[in-house]
């Protein structure tokens, strides 16, 4: 009698929409670059850098991982812009087959517990990445997991160092682990939904966070007026024309800088990044326009994509 040849099936192709949720400064967008390894979401020390759901795929042999990072959850709605990225956030959880929560390693506090609450009300399932442990004593981890052990029955509980990093491959694999069955949402070289457009503007709005201090960074939106690929005007280079709106005269003094030094070195800065992620040359051009109460205009803010 003839032996049947071994047949081995391949392993279970995983994959799903996981969005990684916190409050604001915590580390979400850091963390979300870093599993995909590209620079996608625009990072700086200040909170509410974040400002769109921004989707970050990771496609590997055996799993596809859709995230979404969102804008941190504030504290308090204080106009239409806050309104708009809460609602943003509140999607981003309730489409998810995983959530993420990302918090730091202290107790949990009144933010975390409405993230919760919402995670409660659909039932959600989910994975608590602790960040920034570089920052503190292991002992001090122990409380901080049991405190939130008891809130909610998360699947994981993973303490991390996204800037190190520090527990992001252990983080990934639980994951993955978790997302369910099922072919691929995207195809496999794509990083993200966003076109080219969008990101050059984050990276334009990531360098006025890094610059500036106080209220400025959060008075500017950066709207792309123009983006032209290989423009023979600017010897085959990409021409992209950014407008950069403050809320008052006396931030758009601030933004621009004496004889336009502090508008010339963010140009400088944010065109090295948008070349990098282009990976051509580009002729950039920022122009600042006041536009008073932006972020209660509701047809400014969708122009914008909010």
């Amino acid at each position: 009698m003839q032996s049947q040849p071994e047949t081995h099936s391949a392993p279970p192709f995983h994959c799903g929409t996981v969005s990684i949720a916190g409050r604001p400064n915590v580390g979400k967008s850091t963390l979300m670059n870093i599993l995909i390894d590209f620079k996608l979401s625009a990072v700086s020390p200040k909170p509410k850098t974040t400002r769109h759901k921004i989707l970050g795929v990771l496609t590997d042999e055996d799993y596809q991982v859709a995230f979404l990072d969102t804008p941190g959850l504030p504290s308090r709605r204080h106009d239409e812009l806050d309104r708009r990225l809460l609602s943003s956030s509140l999607e981003a959880i309730h489409e998810a087959d995983l959530v993420v929560m990302v918090v730091e390693p202290k107790p949990p506090g009144e933010i975390e517990h409405r993230l919760i609450g919402e995670l409660r009300g659909e039932s959600k399932q989910a994975i608590l990445a602790i960040n920034k442990i570089d920052l503190v004593k292991k002992p001090e981890l122990l409380p901080v997991m049991e405190a939130y052990a008891r809130l909610y029955p998360f699947l994981e509980i993973v303490p991390i160092s996204a800037v190190q990093p520090d527990g992001v491959d252990t983080l990934l694999n639980l994951i993955v682990r978790h997302l369910p069955e099922g072919e691929p949402l995207f195809a496999p070289d794509d990083v993200t939904d966003r076109p080219e457009r969008f990101l050059a503007a984050e990276l334009i709005r990531e360098q006025v966070f890094n610059s500036y201090a106080q209220e400025v960074p959060y008075a500017v939106a950066v709207e792309i007026d123009t983006f032209q690929e290989q423009s023979q005007e600017h010897g085959g280079k990409d021409y992209i024309s950014a407008i950069l709106y403050v809320e008052r005269d006396s931030q758009k003094a601030i933004l621009i800088g004496r004889g336009g030094a502090m508008l010339k070195e963010i140009g400088t800065q944010a065109r090295q990044g948008i070349e990098a992620l282009l990976e051509r040359p580009v002729h950039l051009e920022l122009w600042v326009k006041v536009y008073p109460d932006w972020q209660m205009d509701r047809a400014f803010l969708l122009r914008l994509g909010y």
